[in-house]
């Protein structure tokens, strides 16, 4: 996936589970099809990277907590197509500020992990036609 990506322009905005019409979360499925219903994209696996050095400046998160059965605090989630269906491979990549240290991390997940209202994600933005 990270072997000659394709080039492209990406709009990336970042919304909570919430913001995307599920006030009680859901699982990885309905939040990415709630994000589709509301126009928005799944962003290329590799853009974790690219935004993990866009945004340098994201702000400490709340604890040092890296992993306790639950998103990280403070993580924005870049939301892309699992990398794979095994549940013990990652899924994708989450971003994160611990202690000043900036991280991209993986995580895993199962399908019927329940993504929390106040996750935040990654997305493609719709793009607006000139």
């Amino acid at each position: 996936m990270f072997d000659n990506p394709e080039s492209r322009d990406l709009q990336l905005v970042e919304r909570t589970v919430q913001q995307l019409g599920l006030s009680v979360g859901g699982t990885q499925s309905q939040v990415f099809e709630a994000a589709r219903t509301h126009g928005f994209q799944l962003c290329p696996v590799i853009s974790g990277p690219f935004l993990r050095l866009a945004m340098m400046d994201q702000p400490n998160a709340p604890d040092s907590v890296l992993s306790a059965g639950r998103a990280p605090t403070g993580a924005i989630h870049v939301a892309s197509k699992p990398l794979s269906s095994d549940e013990a491979y990652p899924k994708g990549f989450y971003l994160r500020v611990v202690d000043d240290e900036v991280w991209l991390r993986g995580y895993r997940c199962d399908n019927a992990y329940q993504w929390g209202p106040e996750q935040r994600l990654a997305l493609v933005a719709p793009t607006v036609e000139r």
